[in-house]
C-alpha cells in the first residue's frame, strides 16, 4: 500500500486476496446489505445499465491518460472500480459492507472494509476519488464532501454519478434508500457549498427518462405500487437493441438536456 499508493495505516488483511479491513472503523452502518450488494453483484455480470455506465466512466478517464489511482468510495462489489482496473484505471475500493469487500476483491481490485473517513488518510494525498451512485444514498453528506476535500490533492478530481431529475422520483427511489435526485443546478449548488467547483456535467440515460416516468413516477404519485422494480431492470441485457442504445448512451446522450442519470467532474474551488 505504501509503496503503490504513498500511505500506511492499520489496514489488516480480511482473510482472502486483495480484501482487508480498516480496525479503526467500527461503525455497522452500510449503504447496502450484504444481500444487497450480493444482487448487485449478480446483476453486473449480465446488466446492459451497469455496462452502459461503466464505459461512459471509463471514456472519461481514457480521456484524462492520468495513471493516478482512483479511490472508489461505497464501491459495492466493485462494479465500477473492477471494469476501470481491467482498462488500466488502478483503483482502491473502500466499502463498509463485508460482502461487497469480498465481492470487489474476487473482482482483482485492492479492497478496504471501512467508510472514508475512518481511514484517516493524508491531507491532499489522493488525486482522484469517485462517487458512483453513492451521494443520493448518504443523509450527512457535508461531512463526506468536507472529508473528500480534504484529503484531494490540488489538483485533484471528484468523479460522480448519481439519480438525477426530481421528477423521476419514484417508489424505486424510497426502496433504495435515496435522499435526493440530482439536476445540475442542485448538484453544482450543493459542490458550491463544500468547497468545489463543476468540472463537467451532463445527463446520460437519455433513452430511459420517458420509460421511467410513465412506469415508474406517475404510477407512484397515483399511489400505485410499483411495477418495475430496481432489480429486474438492472439485470436487463438489452440484447441487440440494448447495444445500439449503449452507443448512443455512450456518445451521444451528453448532448440532451435530461437523463435518468448525472455524470459530474468536481475540482477543489481555490477560492472557498
Amino acid at each position: 500500500m505504501e509503496r503503490d499508493f504513498g500511505w500506511t495505516s492499520v489496514i489488516e488483511p480480511l482473510g482472502a486476496e486483495n480484501a482487508y479491513v480498516n480496525r479503526q472503523w467500527a461503525s455497522a452502518s452500510t449503504t447496502f446489505s450484504d444481500e444487497q450488494s450480493i444482487s448487485v453483484d449478480n446483476a453486473a455480470s449480465t446488466s446492459w445499465w451497469f455496462e452502459t455506465r461503466n464505459q461512459l466512466i471509463n471514456k472519461y478517464f481514457v480521456s484524462t491518460q492520468s495513471t493516478a489511482a482512483l479511490w472508489d468510495i461505497g464501491s459495492g462489489p466493485g462494479v465500477v472500480s473492477s471494469y476501470l482496473y481491467a482498462h488500466g484505471t488502478p483503483c482502491i475500493a473502500v466499502e463498509p459492507s463485508r460482502q461487497g469487500v469480498i465481492a470487489s476483491a474476487t473482482r482483482g481490485v485492492l479492497s478496504i472494509e471501512s467508510d472514508l473517513e475512518s481511514l484517516q488518510l493524508p491531507e491532499s494525498s489522493v488525486h482522484r476519488v469517485g462517487l458512483f451512485d453513492v451521494l443520493e444514498h448518504v443523509d450527512d453528506r457535508q461531512k463526506l464532501l468536507k472529508e473528500i476535500r480534504r484529503v484531494l490533492t490540488s489538483s485533484g478530481e471528484l468523479v460522480i454519478t448519481v439519480p438525477a431529475l426530481n421528477y423521476l422520483w419514484s417508489s424505486a427511489d424510497v426502496f433504495a434508500g435515496h435522499f435526493v435526485r440530482y439536476s445540475r443546478r442542485r448538484l453544482k449548488r450543493e459542490l458550491a457549498i463544500h468547497g468545489f467547483k463543476l468540472k463537467k456535467s451532463h445527463y446520460f440515460f437519455a433513452t430511459l427518462v420517458l420509460p421511467l416516468f410513465l412506469l415508474r413516477a406517475i404510477p407512484y404519485r397515483l399511489g400505485i405500487n410499483q411495477p418495475i422494480d430496481d432489480e429486474s431492470l438492472l439485470e436487463q441485457n438489452g440484447g441487440k437493441l440494448g447495444r445500439l442504445l449503449q452507443i448512443f448512451e455512450v456518445n451521444l446522450s451528453r448532448y440532451f438536456p435530461a437523463g435518468t442519470s448525472l455524470f459530474a467532474v468536481a475540482i477543489k474551488d481555490d477560492l472557498f
